[in-house]
């Protein structure tokens, strides 16, 4: 089994999806992509995720990121001899989220994705079997999300890695991931602890005094080796956050129903169409 690091290539493949067969190079095309690795559908962290995600789509998409999830999905069904359809779970994720998810799950009911892309954690390497108890997913316990970069020399390769144990779901972080990452590239700076769309970002130290006043006039030195600088955010890029709060998904302190926003206001609460 290969092992992914920062900087290796992401290797391509075919594959079933529930939106048809994909080569995944074609799918990413020449941008970035977003790659969920699940252990099962119907866990309860995983759905909380990929709702969160289905509402930041446009987002993502607003970035050149595409999405795209990975399941094993060893959930048998009442006969037995077979598995119940990732559509099915696409279904309960929409029933919750304000905005249908657009993007596909991958079928990997063998297990050979999974070990493509190096997800399985090492104490479970040898409970690989396609009908593994539900609760603990196929071969591994863990979950990994990857960030893949764009063509570089006709390959996509891994930009960032989240290896996260079933306990602990993410989403919004991923987002800002990726605006660190794109605006790293795209600046030649590199993002602080914490970093926000319009914070002050690093200057590397193998930009000389001279360069760096010279492209950053508002540089300010805080330790010779820690120089930083003002960076607006990109207009028309906005970064979410989302959680849920009493059993509701809340946007920026916003209640979302039935696809409306609920502001709260105080003791009182009014409606907007979302």
């Amino acid at each position: 089994m290969q092992k992914l690091r920062i900087g290796s290539v992401a290797p391509d493949f075919e594959a079933d999806t529930t939106q048809g067969h994909i080569r995944f190079y074609d799918y990413i095309g020449n941008g970035w992509a977003t790659f969920f690795c699940y252990p099962d559908d119907f866990t309860p962290v995983a759905t909380t995720e990929l709702v969160i995600f289905s509402f930041l789509q446009k987002q993502f998409a607003e970035r050149n990121t595409k999405l795209i999830a990975m399941s094993t999905n060893n959930r048998p069904t009442a006969h037995g001899d077979k598995y119940v359809s990732h559509k099915k779970w696409i279904q309960d994720i929409n029933d919750i989220s304000p905005t249908p998810m657009d993007f596909p799950i991958i079928q990997d009911k063998e297990g050979l994705l999974s070990r493509l892309y190096n997800v399985l954690d090492e104490s479970d390497v040898e409970n690989i079997s396609g009908r593994v108890d539900v609760t603990t997913g196929l071969a591994f316990k863990s979950r990994t999300i990857y960030i893949i970069g764009p063509l570089w020399k006709g390959k996509h390769h891994v930009r960032l890695a989240f290896k996260y144990p079933a306990a602990v779901g993410v989403s919004p972080e991923v987002l800002r991931a990726v605006d660190a990452l794109q605006t790293a590239d795209s600046t030649g700076t590199r993002m602080p602890a914490n970093w926000i769309p319009g914070g002050d970002v690093v200057i590397p130290p193998s930009m000389s005094d001279d360069e760096a006043k010279e492209k950053f006039p508002d540089l300010k030195v805080v330790k010779p080796y820690l120089r930083l600088t003002e960076l607006p955010a990109k207009k028309g890029v906005p970064v979410e956050t989302v959680y849920f709060l009493k059993g509701s998904l809340v946007s920026m302190g916003q209640k979302l129903e039935n696809g409306q926003l609920k502001v709260q206001t105080g003791a009182s609460e009014y409606s907007i169409t979302a």
